[in-house]
């Protein structure tokens, strides 16, 4: 190992070897799931000592972590204040929901276009079951868990590195705790119309027809993103 694979905080390990997740990666990767889950909440600060403590990291880890968490805009560092987790208004969430729908719509056109590929169709299946069950049966902080992973499902079976990472950006700002909880509480009545455009989006997928697929995405994730605008504002910044 060179010193440049070392940090002047311990000597944390920063390079990627082999495919494992450097120690930045793993430190924003922790935060990210800590906002998706509810840990940190929008308006928090991060406490870096706290982070350095609780994610086992140096101080020129975490910073480097939380540079790359402001620029992909989950957090915010202001002089003199630290890191805090970014607020949301209405005009922030429409424009990530606007950038899903283009994203996420080429995803499935893709994810049809490579339906018949090794293992994909049965991938897809067991996603889709997985779908309809939580649909049925579970509470709905579940289920929003399951939509998550199916619509990431889709998106991986497009065989984009880079445009995972995009969705993946997306996806936790537009399901943000202030949107899990409201959509938990179903506002919005997003499982009642989610379902029969799941089902629509699926066969699309199936039958390898893209730009049906490509098209019942955008519509689907546009009719999410206006039942998320009917919320009121407390929910927003």
């Amino acid at each position: 190992m060179t010193e440049a694979d070392r940090t002047a905080s311990g000597g944390e390990l920063l390079t990627r070897t082999q495919g494992v997740p450097t120690a930045v990666e793993r430190a924003v990767a922790a935060i990210r799931d800590g906002v998706h889950d509810g840990r940190f909440v929008p308006g928090q600060r991060l406490i870096e000592a706290d982070l350095i403590r609780d994610l086992g990291v140096g101080r020129n880890t975490l910073r480097e972590a939380l540079s790359r968490l402001s620029s992909d805009g989950l957090i915010v560092v202001e002089p003199h204040r630290g890191a805090s987790i970014r607020r949301l208004g209405r005009q922030d969430v429409a424009e990530f929901y606007q950038l899903r729908e283009v994203l996420e719509g080429l995803g499935a056109r893709r994810a049809a276009e490579n339906i018949e590929m090794p293992g994909h169709r049965q991938r897809f299946t067991t996603a889709l079951e997985a779908m309809r069950h939580a649909t049925s049966a579970a509470q709905m902080p579940e289920y929003i868990d399951e939509n998550t992973r199916f619509h990431r499902a889709i998106v991986e079976l497009a065989g984009h590195t880079r445009l995972l990472e995009l969705v993946d950006q997306l996806e936790i700002q537009t399901f943000r705790v202030q949107f899990r909880s409201a959509l938990a509480r179903d506002r919005t009545g997003m499982r009642e119309y989610s379902a029969a455009e799941h089902e629509n989006l699926a066969e699309a997928i199936l039958s390898g027809d893209a730009e049906r697929a490509e098209q019942t995405m955008r519509e689907h994730l546009r009719h999410t993103g206006d039942g998320v605008m009917q919320l009121p504002d407390a929910d927003f910044a």
